[in-house]
Parts: structure tokens; C-alpha cells; sequence
């Protein structure tokens, strides 16, 4: 059986694991500990816990229960007090304290969802992300990084992780983040590591920002994949193209382009459907173009192909956070990693 390592969480790493479960594959997915929005930063703040919307998300992608089990872990209120919170969430807030940590919590939910593979926090250390600007302005935290207040921003210039604070909890000066242990066993044994689809900036790379996570995937044997996002987002990929994710994904992993750190990339070739871009286009984002030519020059695979999903989004009532209208169709793109590993 193939192993292969998810680094994400969100709803681009839900869609390519209900793909991938069809394939004789181990999955391991590798979440952020920085998550601080929506229902997750509420729990988190209120209760002093890790953030548990993406090992959410991430368990449902693997698990293998009754619709009923899977319906309760994603239901969202839309009324009252609890207006926004996810069901979800709030249950593994509990099997957090119940069990004392959140490792604990994830091997409960995981046993009661019946799930085939792993989730992992990528750090056992809450941590904060924030972001310095190319104009200077600093960004102060992953939810104001995701959503940005206003619909102009300067482009990111530099990502920052420090540990978190957690009911007045004292850190010493220079303190950082460590390594899961588990992770970087993960991505030692792993036969393949896929990065995206999803937000770069407040999904993948808040991974690569600990230490000792970069090296084990460099010094991994595993194919090292990209899959670049159909469409750029407001106040992080701004007028990017295909090249524009590589070079970014390129840079965090410590490559250069006479050596990238990326062996394959995966290209959407399609436009959504005219009425869809139109959706965007009110939330200031565009199609990235699939300058193919470009990043092959660089000396990395590009398998470029209509992977779009025919399939429309609909964003659940309570939900307060932006969500993608397209996906990537899961089954295409599973297929596309089965073929580079197997």
C-alpha cells in the first residue's frame, strides 16, 4: 500500500481525499496549528484548545461511517447563540478536555467516524501566524490574513509563526514551535507529498514554517506534487498564474530554479462556466491562467488537464467564513497522483 502525505486542511484537502479513498492508499493528512477564525478561533479563544475546524474537515474526508455520524460532525447552526458554530467542532472541543489532549481528541473522533488514515497536527504547540506586507503593513493573525477587511491589499511579502498564548499561558522568549514527531516520520516514509489545493498562504505554508518540516521534505524520497488552485484569492494570490504558485511554493520549500523542490505540478486547464466567474469577480478574484510553458522550463512534470468539478458549492446557512464555489473534481485529480506513484 502507497503512502501518501497531505499538507493543508480545509475544503481543497477534503475534496482530493474523497477522491483519493477509492486507491489502495494510506493517507496522512499534516494540519496547521495557526487556524483563528470562525467557529474554530471562538472555541480556541473561549476554551483554550487547538484549532479543530481542518482536522474536521479532514477526518470526515477519511472516515467511513453512517451518513448520520458524518451529517452531525458537519452541521453548522444558523440561529440563536450558537449561530456559525459547527457541531463538529464543538465535539471535539469536548473530547479535548475529556481526553486531556488534542491527540486524544483526534484518535476519538476518529474511532467514532471510523476513519482509515491519519490527521496531525503538524505541531503539538498552538501557534499564531501573521504577515508582513511589501508596503510594511503587518498582518496579525490568520483569520485577518484570510479575510481581508478591505479589497485592496499590498502583496504578502514575508510569513511570521510564534507560539500562541492560551489562557494567559507564559512563553519564553525565543520559544518556537517543534515538530510533531509523527510528521516527520510521515514524510520520511512517504511514496508521495501533495501540496494544495487550497489557500497557499494560510493553509500550506504555515506548515512549511516549522522548523524541521522543510528539511524532512526535502530529505523525503517520496514525488513531491503541487496542485495549483483554480481560482486566485483576495488578498493572498492576487493576479496570480500557475508559475506565480510554483514560484512561491518553490521559494518556502528553500528551491531554486536550477533545483526546484517540486517534481510534478497539477494544471486545471478549464474556466468555469461564465455565470460562475461572475460570482468571483465580486470577490475580486480571477482565473489563474495556466502558463504552462513557463513552468516547464523550470524542469518539473506539469500534467495539465480540465480537472474542474461540474459540481457548484453551496455554502452552508451560519457559515460566516468565504468558501470556493468551484472545486477541483476529486476523482480526476486522485487518479492524476495514483498515476504518478503506483
Amino acid at each position: 500500500m502507497k503512502t501518501v502525505v497531505i499538507i493543508g486542511g480545509g475544503t481543497g484537502t477534503f475534496t482530493l481525499l474523497q477522491g483519493l479513498r477509492q486507491f489502495p492508499i494510506n493517507n496522512i493528512v499534516i494540519v496547521s496549528t495557526a487556524d483563528d477564525g470562525g467557529s474554530t478561533g471562538v472555541l480556541r479563544r473561549d476554551l483554550g484548545i487547538m484549532p479543530m475546524g481542518d482536522i474536521r474537515q479532514c477526518l470526515i474526508g477519511l472516515s467511513y461511517t453512517v451518513p448520520t455520524l458524518q451529517k452531525l460532525f458537519t452541521y453548522r447552526f444558523d440561529t440563536g447563540s450558537l449561530k456559525g458554530h459547527n457541531a463538529g467542532n464543538i465535539i471535539l472541543a469536548t473530547l479535548q478536555k475529556i481526553s486531556g489532549s488534542p491527540e486524544g481528541a483526534i484518535a476519538e473522533a476518529a474511532r467514532l467516524l471510523n476513519v482509515r488514515g491519519e490527521v496531525l497536527f503538524v505541531s503539538r504547540q498552538p501557534t499564531t501566524l501573521s504577515a508582513r506586507l511589501a508596503d510594511g503593513m503587518l498582518i496579525k493573525s490568520e483569520h485577518e490574513l484570510d479575510e481581508p477587511a478591505t479589497k485592496k491589499r499590498a502583496p504578502i511579502k514575508k510569513l511570521m509563526l510564534t507560539p500562541a498564548r492560551i489562557f494567559g499561558e507564559k512563553i519564553r522568549s525565543g520559544k518556537q514551535a517543534e515538530a510533531n514527531p509523527r510528521v516527520l516520520d510521515a514524510l520520511a516514509r512517504a511514496d508521495a507529498i501533495v501540496l494544495g489545493p487550497g489557500d497557499l498562504y494560510t493553509s500550506t505554508f504555515p506548515n512549511l514554517l516549522v522548523p524541521g518540516i522543510v528539511e524532512a521534505i526535502k530529505a523525503s524520497k517520496g514525488k513531491k506534487i503541487l496542485i495549483t488552485n483554480i481560482m486566485t484569492k483576495l488578498g493572498q494570490t492576487d493576479g496570480f498564474k500557475v508559475s506565480d504558485f510554483v514560484r512561491e511554493v518553490n521559494a518556502y520549500l528553500d528551491g531554486n530554479e536550477n533545483s526546484p523542490a517540486i517534481d510534478a505540478v497539477i494544471v486545471n486547464t478549464q474556466k468555469p462556466r461564465p455565470n460562475i466567474l461572475a460570482r468571483y469577480v465580486k470577490e475580486k478574484a480571477s482565473f489563474v491562467q495556466p502558463d504552462i510553458e513557463k513552468v516547464k522550463k523550470l524542469g518539473m512534470q506539469v500534467i495539465a488537464k480540465a480537472v474542474i468539478s461540474n459540481h457548484l458549492e453551496k455554502k452552508a446557512k451560519g457559515d460566516g467564513l468565504s468558501r470556493s464555489h468551484v472545486r477541483h473534481d476529486s476523482e480526476k485529480i486522485a487518479e492524476i497522483i495514483w498515476d504518478l506513484i503506483k
